[in-house]
């Protein structure tokens, strides 16, 4: 098979994704709209009310994922410079990305401190003031002990956030921090504890100057997230020149792990009602009265809403993928799977520089080795050779992926039409911390893990490369001695409606959304894990109990456990519903149980088969 494609034609970005669904969804509440207009023939007023509910509802759902994508584009900014600063401009960076921050919740002052490894002392601090406000003047005590707020360091070392809407309601313990709000005017602030491998190393924090205000849960999450890149980067900057770069890639990569996998269950709730209640419209429309072409053009607007849900959805999927903790776990590799979505992943970065052409051979086997730990070794090599092309001409550079395979190996060759590679360099390619790209962000680490990585799989690698003549490498893989097998199919009781089903999430519009798909079912809703089990403690007699796994208090792990101790056998009964946030506990807790798990964002007609089949194949 061969496809050839530019990165424009069959790859998009997140930001493309992102602004055509909000135009289309913007576009159906326009359209819905006329049809609430009055004097629109042979529409009733009962019609009438419908139709301005679901406007309602579609302009805050619109408004609300706007919100949600612009802070998740701002999480990833701010993230990606803070993790691909040089050390000389670090100081610069970390207050650039706190007046983003800053700016973003419009606070009055967004800082960080860094604490000594016995916590004695505040070792580092940065701040952000916006204009006219009086600095807090953390900076200033640089070295000195931090004894003098030792009630605030104790809710930080019990892992608590310290969120305070009014000083006078800080305990007598706290007078450091009575005298410090009164000197400064703050009348609210929020600080979060910074921890790297469960040790409190600093902490991050907003003011309020002047006038009093909440914070809200969105904004105590952004905190917490932007927290993980900037303790990454404050920890960069604390290490030896040598200890620094050897470690640095880690870093990096659980950072971006982290980021990514935080990104994409945030957007996934979202999503997922999104993309359930535009399947519900399209079902509904068009009313009996609705005019034909009118109907016509409500269908087309809502299946282009719908392919953007699905983009971004495959987006998030891969990204995902790519949080996904590495494991030493060898399994068969699906090559060509792991080459488009790497390629996604990729889209920004060839759009403006090259044309991608693939060539895969048909009847390719699967290979030794794992999927995320494959991906990282093609994502390095694509953007390779993605940097070894000037941006500004597209139609004369190619980037080709030809996949080849025999009885003893599966042969990856990744060609680019780049600079080239000078002989005096190429012998030193695969050395650790040598590179061509220190003043650009290179840390020479990348062919390095890309070697150790593919030996350790019993493969090879080899470059070829000329000035003026690109870049060919080849990845010689292992071939995995049987494909993976296929799961046995249960055969599944007839479909049937009317089955009593237990939905536990606590985020109230996925709630909505599964009443509205699930119809014929009897739903018994819970918007947390302890109102889960108080419904179980009244009747216990559900065909399903469909769990969300990541939530705060009881998670759907501890739902699981509780029910199992409990109501024996009932846990068979649970399915986990996930955003795709999963810590490696998660990841082996699932793995263990066995129990079926929905991804958001679900198919409706998947979902309403999953009910049944799930009910049916467990005895009662």
């Amino acid at each position: 098979m061969v496809d050839q494609q530019g990165a424009l034609t069959g790859s998009s970005g997140e930001a493309v994704d992102s602004r055509t669904l909000l135009e289309r969804l913007q576009r159906s509440e326009q359209v819905l709209e006329q049809l609430c207009a009055a004097g629109v023939p042979g529409v009733t007023e009962d019609a009438h009310a419908a139709l301005r509910q679901e406007v309602s509802a579609l302009r805050q759902m619109r408004a609300e994922l706007k919100m949600l994508l612009d802070r998740g584009a701002l999480i990833a900014d701010t993230s990606h410079k803070l993790l691909n600063l040089p050390p000389e401009e670090m100081e610069s960076g970390i207050r650039g990305a706190l007046a983003l921050l800053g700016q973003h919740v419009k606070a009055q002052r967004c800082y960080v401190g860094l604490l000594s490894d016995d916590r004695s002392r505040l070792l580092d601090a940065y701040e952000w003031c916006a204009p006219g406000t009086e600095p807090l003047g953390l900076e200033a005590f640089r070295g000195r002990s931090v004894e003098a707020f030792a009630w605030t360091l104790g809710e930080f070392q019990a892992g608590r956030t310290v969120t305070v809407t009014d000083p006078s309601m800080l305990p007598p313990e706290a007078t450091a921090e009575h005298r410090l709000f009164a000197a400064r005017r703050i009348r609210a602030y929020v600080n979060t504890p910074l921890s790297l491998g469960g040790r409190l190393v600093g902490w991050m924090g907003f003011d309020a100057v002047g006038a009093p205000r909440s914070w809200t849960p969105e904004e105590l999450n952004l905190l917490g997230v932007t927290g993980s890149a900037l303790v990454t980067a404050l920890e960069r900057k604390r290490r030896d020149a040598l200890l620094l770069q050897e470690k640095e890639q880690e870093q990096r990569a659980r950072s971006l792990g982290i980021i990514a996998a935080g990104l994409a269950h945030e957007i996934n709730n979202p999503l997922a009602y999104t993309t359930g209640n535009l399947e519900y419209l399209k079902q509904r429309m068009p009313c009996a009265h609705t005019p034909e072409g009118l109907a016509h053009e409500c269908h087309q607007v809502l299946d282009e809403a719908l392919e953007g849900a699905i983009r971004i959805r495959r987006i998030v999927s891969d990204m995902g993928a790519f949080s996904l903790k590495d494991s030493d776990e060898v399994e068969a590799v699906d090559l060509e799977a792991v080459i488009n979505s790497t390629l996604r992943m990729a889209a920004n970065q060839l759009r403006h520089r090259a044309q991608v052409v693939r060539d895969y051979e048909p009847g390719m086997p699967r290979v030794r080795g794992s999927r995320t730990k494959l991906g990282q070794v093609l994502l390095n090599l694509v953007l390779n050779a993605v940097y070894a092309i000037p941006e500004g001409h597209f139609s004369e550079h190619r980037i080709s992926l030809r996949v080849r395979h025999s009885a003893e190996s599966v042969v990856l060759t990744l060609s680019d039409t780049g600079h080239g590679i000078p002989p005096e360099v190429l012998p030193r390619i695969f050395d650790p911390f040598f590179t061509t790209r220190r003043g650009s962000g290179g840390m020479g680490m990348g062919l390095a893990i890309c070697r150790d990585i593919v030996t350790a799989l019993g493969g090879k690698i080899a470059v070829r490369s000329a000035p003026g003549e690109g870049t060919t490498v080849e990845v010689h893989l292992v071939p995995a001695e049987q494909a993976v097998p296929e799961l046995a199919t249960r055969a599944l009781a007839p479909s049937s409606s009317g089955k009593r089903v237990l939905v536990v999430d606590d985020e109230p519009r996925v709630l909505d959304m599964l009443k509205r798909l699930l119809r014929g079912h009897e739903l018994v809703t819970a918007s947390n894990g302890r109102e889960a089990l108080e419904r179980l403690r009244a009747d216990t007699s559900f065909d399903v109990i469909l769990c969300d796994l990541m939530m705060p208090e009881l998670t759907g792990v501890d739902v699981y456990q509780a029910v199992r101790e409990r109501w024996p056998g009932l846990h068979e009964r649970i399915v986990f519903i996930t955003g795709g946030a999963f810590t490696p506990e998660t990841q082996r807790f699932l793995q263990q149980v066995g129990n079926r798990v929905l991804t958001k964002p679900f198919e409706p007609a998947h979902l309403r088969e999953l009910v049944t089949s799930a009910a049916a194949r467990l005895p009662h």
